[in-house]
């Protein structure tokens, strides 16, 4: 939900008229920094919580990126959706800047975010070597808060079955978030589109995170694209089919669009397809892949989403003649 917040906003923070470059790099770049610094320290995360790692990582730096979205703005530069009066080539050039800015920026901010969590972990480490002593208030506050004493101190890896205080607060803090968006959806009505985006992104995330366990399974794939992630390409894929369909919706060719129905396209678009389809993620595994596989696996996941933006979205808006008002 914090992911989706952070997307939005910082979107519109950075979309203005005569701005140098797209809003959504910065949610992209912000996303993958968070995921660099987050890889480093995984150790970490995991020996004080395990569901902490997986919320900052799956669930913080997926959502704040998108995949599915970025990969729109692709398909509207190189079809030139907004009508600009400039030729094919231009618009090729158009769509391939998006695309090559946000590769950049992502795989670029992700190597930041390493080594800033480097330097993290080294003063942890340095930290746990200078001072075991309990009477230490940071010690103190950290033991209390976290349920257990740092990494140096406790033997073993902490499973998923042992909650602690830390579990508990993220459980309760998201409990109170999903009352307090159900509140603002009923109240303020101008904020209802992002309110239900943060709603149903989680349902986006969770589907992302189970299609992950599809990234270590053994496939019946060539053997040059058997250690792809297989789970996150679905998720990014699926993520843009599913956005592709909503982008027709929201341009009322198929329907009257209502207030209602509009603010419910917006929400599925900005929180359940932006929370399943990721850039931090894609940009952590082109990074560890090898890299002839990480150009294989760059250029499907690309490809096809933007074939199914060409197939779904592109061919339905050359052959409609309906135009109504867009949301």
């Amino acid at each position: 939900m914090l992911g989706v917040l952070v997307r939005v906003h910082m979107t519109r923070l950075f979309t203005y008229h005569g701005a140098p470059i797209y809003g959504l790099i910065w949610a992209q770049m912000t996303g993958c920094l968070i995921m660099g610094i987050a890889t480093r320290t995984k150790g970490i995360l995991l020996r004080y919580s395990p569901a902490l790692n997986l919320g900052i990582t799956t669930g913080l730096c997926g959502s704040i990126t998108t995949f599915s979205s970025w990969q729109l703005l692709v398909y509207e530069e190189f079809f030139n959706t907004s009508a600009y009066t400039h030729s094919r080539f231009r618009n090729f050039l158009s769509g391939t800047s998006v695309l090559v800015t946000t590769v950049a920026c992502a795989v670029g901010a992700l190597r930041l975010g390493q080594i800033i969590g480097d330097e993290v972990r080294l003063a942890y480490i340095i930290y746990l070597r200078t001072t075991h002593d309990e009477r230490d208030p940071l010690y103190r506050i950290a033991t209390k808060l976290l349920g257990c004493r740092p990494a140096s101190t406790r033997q073993g890896w902490i499973g998923w079955t042992e909650w602690r205080t830390v579990d508990f607060m993220l459980a309760i803090l998201g409990i109170l978030a999903i009352m307090a968006t159900c509140v603002v959806i009923g109240v303020a009505r101008d904020t209802r589109s992002v309110s239900i985006a943060m709603l149903v992104g989680p349902a986006g995330t969770l589907l992302r995170w189970r299609l992950s366990s599809l990234n270590t399974r053994e496939t019946k794939l060539p053997p040059l694209l058997t250690k792809l992630p297989l789970g996150t390409f679905i998720a990014n894929v699926l993520g843009s089919v599913v956005l592709s369909i909503i982008h027709i919706l929201q341009t009322g060719v198929v329907v009257q669009p209502s207030a209602t129905s509009c603010y419910v396209l917006a929400a599925m678009a900005d929180g359940f397809c932006g929370c399943l389809t990721t850039v931090s993620t894609f940009a952590a595994e082109i990074s560890v892949l090898t890299p002839r596989r990480s150009v294989i696996y760059a250029i499907i996941s690309i490809v096809a989403a933007q074939a199914f933006f060409l197939f779904i979205a592109g061919i339905y808006f050359k052959t409609a003649t309906i135009n109504y008002s867009v949301c």
